[in-house]
């Protein structure tokens, strides 16, 4: 049976969202709405675009030089089913997962402690902005948690920095990943 994923956007190789070279994938939709959130344009199940999941790890399987996926958005625990298929099918082809939840640990159903539990490296807790904090490494908000659920990751060293991405794809297209500060945005708006 065909599964299907709500996405707003793909990159597939950065080294700002967990160890490594990950494919990054955001969905789309996220009934937190975090005040202060910055992926304001994620929140609507109505936006981004449907996408088969076996195409999907099709895509990822033929991308070289990646260590895992990371999976952020939206929020990827309301669409459990399709990203449960997901993570348990990179493993399989021997990539990491790294997941982002804003939601706690006590919130989760079964099946979304299934895709938290099958995943590599885990961040979770909403985005506070009052508790915004750039320095910290893949984080937003220092109230958020990094969980290593597998043994892969246990021994790595997380020196917390911050860190930003800008990526010129094929067509020219500039885009920015991970936490700037205003001044970079503002720099990146004049050009």
């Amino acid at each position: 049976m065909r599964q299907f994923i709500r996405l707003a956007d793909k990159l597939p190789s950065s080294q700002i969202y967990g160890p490594g070279h990950r494919f990054v994938i955001w969905v789309q939709g996220c009934s937190l709405e975090c005040p202060g959130c910055w992926n304001r344009d994620f929140w609507s199940v109505e936006a981004g675009y449907t996408m088969d999941v076996d195409l999907l790890i099709s895509e990822i399987s033929d991308t070289d030089d990646i260590n895992g996926i990371t999976i952020l958005g939206g929020e990827p625990l309301e669409q459990p089913e399709s990203v449960l298929k997901l993570i348990q099918s990179v493993k399989k082809i021997g990539l990491t997962v790294m997941l982002y939840s804003g939601y706690e640990e006590n919130e989760l159903n079964e099946l979304q402690l299934k895709c938290l539990n099958s995943s590599d490296i885990v961040i979770m807790g909403r985005y506070v902005a009052s508790l915004r904090d750039t320095g910290l490494r893949w984080r937003g908000s220092s109230n958020q948690k990094i969980k290593m659920i597998s043994d892969v990751y246990q021994n790595i060293d997380i020196n917390e920095q911050e860190e930003v991405e800008i990526t010129i794809g094929q067509d020219g297209k500039v885009s920015l990943a991970g936490y700037p500060q205003k001044w970079l945005l503002d720099a990146l708006n004049d050009i």
